[in-house]
């Protein structure tokens, strides 16, 4: 069995904070190209830690108020 939880964003985080992993800074894309597939080729290194900490490429999901995490499902890719 499959388990799926969503990404969850820290007590207190503003509603459409950009979420950034230190060390990946940049300015977003205004629209993405779909044939790019960037997605596709960033979702193998996402997953979480063995703490629960969403992450990319082992370092964590933050906003201005914490690190992202997900419920139980320890060392999961994110989807």
């Amino acid at each position: 069995m499959v388990r799926t939880e969503l990404v969850t964003p820290p007590e207190g985080a503003a509603v459409g904070e950009r979420v950034m992993c230190a060390g990946y800074e940049g300015e977003p894309d205004e629209q993405l190209n779909p044939k790019k597939k960037v997605f596709e080729g960033v979702q193998p290194d996402l997953a979480s830690t063995d703490k629960c900490v969403a992450a990319y490429k082992g370092v964590p999901f933050t906003t201005s108020a914490g690190v992202c995490t997900v419920a139980s499902v320890a060392l999961g890719p994110i989807k």
